[in-house]
């Protein structure tokens, strides 16, 4: 069984929560190291989030503080999705875990140098963090195996009509991103809105999970109240996406294509833009841009990781 060495970059978020999740239930995921960003909330409750989680699943390992703005622009967070302090308004008991004083992005290329090229990132959130780490260190690509992060899309948008969350709330550096030498696989929404959960979903989550499942369940019932607004009725596991792509790559297709941030245009701004759908190529197809997912795979290995979750009366 491969093992990977995984670094993972948040902003919890209901979402961030379930990857959480599955990461300390996965065997085949050593996690290394976390750390928070500004993005669906306030660093200030992301990292609190962060931190809390990680205890709370029993993962026991740094967690670090990053970026409390975008690079440039001004930020504006999801709160309308996932609570005013990001997890639904659901509360768990404060990790008494020491606070790292280190920045997000040194500790992250500290980690990547210590695995002498084994560590995989996994960005759930904005690129801050990422794009701070890399024109700090811009070798840190040679020590990274891989990159796979939630965000994109080679279609249409979320947050605008051109523009997906992660992406748009930070354009500047996910162009960073995408420019550097990382080998990057894109979870966009072609994908992840491919895997969402209904209402009895939810519900079976709070069956198998045990208290964990309830938790998520919970958590979950905001995001999926305020989508019914809009006359959907389900909620996409965006970042949990990520996770079993690492891990479970047959469940998911892709597709090589070039991918550039648009950064400048008005309508366009934070779009992905690719050329999987163009006459003309770009001269470089720089990303592995995740397209498909087997959504009855994907719900019968989301609940089983989940279901570790039964037995115990906790998290850990």
């Amino acid at each position: 069984m491969a093992r990977y060495k995984v670094w993972i970059d948040c902003d919890p978020g209901v979402d961030d929560a379930a990857a959480l999740m599955l990461a300390a239930k996965m065997p085949e995921i050593e996690v290394v190291g976390i750390s928070a960003t500004a993005g669906n909330v306030e660093l200030k409750y992301t990292y609190r989030n962060a931190r809390n989680l990680a205890a709370y699943v029993g993962l026991d390992v740094p967690v670090y503080k990053g970026a409390n703005a975008p690079l440039i622009r001004k930020p504006v967070y999801a709160k309308e999705v996932h609570g005013k302090t990001g997890l639904g308004g659901e509360a768990l008991p404060m990790s008494a875990a020491p606070d790292m004083t280190k920045p997000a992005w040194d500790a992250l290329y500290e980690a990547a140098v210590k695995s002498q090229g084994e560590i995989v990132l996994i960005f759930i959130g904005p690129l801050t963090n990422l794009a701070l780490a890399l024109r700090k260190y811009p070798d840190l690509p040679q020590y990274v195996s891989r990159l796979i992060l939630m965000g994109g899309s080679s279609s249409f948008g979320n947050t605008t009509s051109a523009a997906e969350f992660n992406i748009v709330f930070d354009p500047e550096a996910a162009a960073v991103v995408f420019e550097s030498d990382l080998t990057i696989s894109m979870l966009g929404l072609d994908v992840t809105m491919q895997a969402s959960l209904k209402q009895d979903d939810l519900e079976m989550l709070a069956r198998i999970g045990g208290e964990t499942g309830r938790f998520l369940k919970d958590s979950l019932q905001v995001s999926l109240n305020w989508l019914k607004t809009l006359g959907l009725d389900a909620v996409a596991m965006h970042d949990p996406c990520t996770l079993l792509y690492l891990v479970y790559p047959a469940m998911f297709k892709s597709e090589m294509a070039g991918v550039k941030v648009e950064t400048r245009g008005e309508l366009t701004y934070g779009k992905t833009v690719t050329d999987l759908y163009s006459d003309t190529r770009f001269p470089v197809q720089n990303v592995d841009v995740v397209l498909e997912i087997d959504h009855a795979e994907f719900m019968k290995v989301f609940a089983e990781i989940l279901g570790k979750y039964k037995e115990s009366s906790h998290g850990a």
